[in-house]
C-alpha cells in the first residue's frame, strides 16, 4: 500500500523507489498517508509505506522496517510569515516558538529531522 504519485506521500515513494532501484506494485493507491497508515492499523493491508512521523504516531500499532535509502526521500516544511498578515506579532512568535529549541524539541520526539 503506498501513496498516489500526485500527492507528497507519492512523491516520496517515487524517490524511494529511484533510490533502491526497485519497482512497488501495490495493491492500491491512497490519497493520503494517513489512508496508507489506517489501512495497515486496521488490518486491510499486510504493509504500507508511510512517513516516521505516522509511524511514531501510531505507537505499537504498527511496526517500522527502517531502511538507509529512505533519508533521500525527505519532505521540507517552510515556515513564513504572511507579508499581509494582521497578525504579525502572534506569527513573529510563532515562527520563534517552532524554530526555537523547545519546538525543534517536540518535533525531534514526533520524528521529524532537523533542517
Amino acid at each position: 500500500m503506498i501513496c498516489a504519485a500526485q500527492v507528497p506521500c507519492g512523491a516520496a515513494t517515487k524517490k524511494v523507489e529511484q533510490e533502491t532501484g526497485t519497482t512497488l506494485t501495490p495493491v492500491s493507491e491512497e490519497s493520503s498517508v494517513t489512508d496508507v497508515l489506517g489501512k495497515v492499523v486496521s488490518g486491510e493491508a499486510d504493509a504500507g509505506l508511510v512517513y516516521v512521523t505516522d509511524v511514531k504516531a501510531a505507537g505499537t500499532k504498527v511496526q517500522a522496517i527502517p531502511f538507509p535509502e529512505s533519508a533521500q526521500a525527505v519532505n521540507t516544511y517552510p515556515i513564513a510569515a504572511v507579508r499581509t498578515g494582521k497578525n504579525k506579532d502572534l506569527a513573529g512568535a510563532f515562527i520563534e516558538a517552532v524554530t526555537g529549541p523547545d519546538g525543534q524539541r517536540l518535533l525531534r520526539g514526533a520524528g521529524f529531522g532537523t533542517p
